[in-house]
């Protein structure tokens, strides 16, 4: 140790400032002078960064959670709007067909033989339109859905009557009867103010109800010029025509033949009644007259009381069943009368009639005595225009020749027999028959017919 340096510090033995040997050191420790403060403040920054990014990203969360509610709800309104509008269209065509259903059933109870009574008190015709008000509610509240149940009454079914002019010409009405509406229309909540349905999600929606709006409506035809069979469809008319000139407006009812004078005229025997709940016939008058007409084996009947035997087809008959009861039992269909180049039966015409033998009229009187009741459409015609000579007859000893039909009317089997010279005695009384193959007569002023009935939507 040097003299006098004994006391001296470290900086001071080397004859240098303070903070000296620390600036030399720090660079061997990759320190520079000042870097301390320099990177305890970048420290703070970077410390202060971290603390600030969470709260952005926070805000951000919240903004994208709020937009995402308003988007699903908005997506809900739209499914529950979608939802509404298809359960509501098909309630509607649900409604819509049980409606169109429920006017032809209507129409159906409507259209009963108690119309072509001679004498009918007011009681009846207005008990005629309760049934057929309630047939037509009793159709919807069983077939239709359980929400239109509150919807349908008796006052939302409309019988809506013809127009005066329309009433001229009732061909057959030679006595004071009821007038048959023209239509039968059916409209949910017609007659009542609760006739909406109820919505689902009308939180969402802010639509709580909606109305139904269906209606459906039938018209009741009977001004047939014809009938026309197609497909499955035949017309059920009685191979058998009656002798009767009359044009159905009285001006021959005295002369015309036995319909017009003992049915039209209301002069005919009242012994028999049909009840169309047990469908049977029984003994009894029930305002209907009778009428018995004669079906004579070899003869094409020329008596006013004869049924006149008529041929539908030009072609003979297959197997060993008779045509005549085949059309009984099944109808004239359009290849029948395609073979007599005609597409439908109409009003007037010429057909051929034809004599049955005796076995044919003992078929006849066995399917008829097992079938009574059953209704048919009965052709009136005009007597015999032409008869073919001896040249001209048959194997089986029948006598073609041609008959006019005059005009269309409809009666039900009643009762039949056959006696012991094969001549069959068959009793009819009038009826109303209903059938799809008619064909309505497009004048402006048409002839209406008290017997023969279409029931057709007319929307």
């Amino acid at each position: 140790m040097l003299p006098g340096r004994a006391n001296l510090g470290t900086n001071e033995w080397f004859g240098t400032e303070p903070g000296f040997l620390e600036s030399v050191v720090a660079p061997k420790r990759g320190l520079l002078p000042g870097s301390e403060m320099k990177i305890s403040s970048t420290q703070e920054f970077q410390r202060g960064l971290q603390e600030r990014q969470p709260e952005r990203h926070r805000f951000r969360r919240g903004a994208i959670m709020i937009w995402s509610v308003w988007v699903f709800l908005a997506m809900l309104m739209i499914v529950a709007c979608f939802f509404n509008v298809m359960w509501l269209t098909c309630v509607r065509a649900e409604a819509r067909r049980h409606a169109d259903s429920a006017v032809i059933v209507g129409g159906h109870a409507y259209l009963s033989d108690d119309i072509l009574r001679a004498h009918q008190q007011p009681f009846e015709i207005a008990g005629r339109a309760a049934r057929c008000r309630n047939a037509t509610v009793a159709y919807l509240r069983q077939a239709g859905d359980s929400s239109l149940i509150p919807m349908i009454n008796e006052n939302d079914v409309e019988l809506i009557q013809p127009l005066a002019a329309a009433r001229t010409g009732m061909n057959g009405l030679t006595q004071q009867t009821d007038t048959v509406p023209e239509q039968i229309r059916v409209t949910f909540g017609k007659g009542q103010s609760n006739d909406q349905l109820r919505m689902f999600f009308s939180g969402l929606t802010g639509v709580r109800h909606a109305r139904l709006g269906v209606s459906a409506a039938a018209r009741i035809e009977h001004a047939p010029a014809g009938f026309l069979p197609g497909g499955n469809a035949t017309i059920p008319v009685l191979p058998f025509s009656i002798v009767d000139q009359s044009p159905g407006d009285g001006s021959l009812q005295n002369a015309g033949g036995q319909w017009s004078q003992q049915i039209e005229s209301g002069e005919g025997f009242d012994n028999l009644s049909w009840n169309p709940v047990q469908r049977i016939v029984e003994n009894g008058p029930d305002g209907l007259p009778e009428i018995t007409l004669t079906l004579s084996p070899n003869s094409v009947g020329n008596n006013p009381d004869s049924f006149v035997p008529l041929k539908f087809s030009a072609a003979h008959p297959t197997g060993n069943s008779c045509q005549t009861v085949n059309w009984l039992q099944l109808g004239v269909t359009a290849a029948d009368l395609k073979t007599l180049g005609l597409n439908q039966l109409s009003f007037p015409c010429t057909m051929s009639a034809s004599a049955l033998s005796m076995t044919e009229c003992a078929e006849i009187a066995a399917w008829l005595h097992s079938h009574a009741g059953q209704s048919f459409i009965v052709c009136l015609c005009h007597p015999t225009v032409s008869s073919a000579g001896p040249e001209n007859e048959s194997a089986a000893g029948s006598v073609l020749s041609t008959v006019q039909l005059n005009r269309a009317v409809a009666a039900r089997i009643m009762a039949s027999r056959i006696s012991a010279g094969g001549n069959v005695r068959i009793c009819l009384q009038p009826c109303v028959l209903i059938t799809s193959t008619a064909v309505m007569s497009s004048s402006l002023q048409p002839t209406m017919n008290r017997y023969v009935y279409s029931v057709r939507l007319c929307e």
